[in-house]
């Protein structure tokens, strides 16, 4: 005996109120029904959620890979023109023998300042802008480069150009001052 025969049996209800009930219960069973979604819609849903997810974590796995692609290129890069700068300042060197003069630069951090011993004549150029100095990864570190060369370094890496003197000296003045 379920609860409305019950309730019938006992005259808490009558049969009218009791048959309205039970037409109201099954019109909003009816609309709860036709609410449902069947098993085979819900199903591909479900599939369809997985591969929206699963082609997100492949995006993203393809935009992680491109980027250590392209990190690893700019690493290629980068060692490539390090290589290239330090051929050149090997190759073009100028060897600084019997210096008996101190000229003094910058260290490549920038914090200090570094003496070298070059002969006169060296000093000489150094300070009138013939000469530059230049860092190489090199055992020997410093080297004398002269300015065409530094304006080849100084358009790859021109952090390795330690010391240039842009402006020059006037030799003209020096002159005057000895003719008279």
């Amino acid at each position: 005996m379920n609860l409305r025969d019950q309730f019938l049996k006992a005259g808490l209800v009558d049969k009218k109120r009791a048959d309205q009930v039970a037409r109201e219960a099954k019109k909003e069973q009816k609309i709860a029904q036709g609410q449902q979604v069947d098993k085979a819609t819900l199903a591909r849903q479900e599939a369809e959620r997985i591969a929206r997810e699963r082609a997100e974590r492949e995006a993203e796995v393809a935009r992680k890979r491109a980027e250590a692609e392209a990190r690893e290129a700019e690493h290629r890069r980068t060692q490539g023109v390090a290589a290239s700068a330090r051929a050149i300042l090997r190759q073009n060197r100028v060897p600084v023998r019997g210096g008996t003069q101190r000229f003094y630069y910058r260290s490549p951090d920038g914090k200090q300042a570094w003496k070298l011993m070059v002969p006169e004549w060296m000093a000489t150029d150094l300070r009138c802008g013939r000469l530059c100095i230049a860092w190489c990864d090199d055992p020997e570190g410093a080297v004398v480069i002269d300015a065409l060369t530094a304006n080849r370094v100084e358009k790859i890496r021109p952090e390795l150009v330690l010391f240039r003197n842009r402006g020059g000296i006037d030799t003209r003045d020096e002159e005057q001052l000895y003719e008279d």
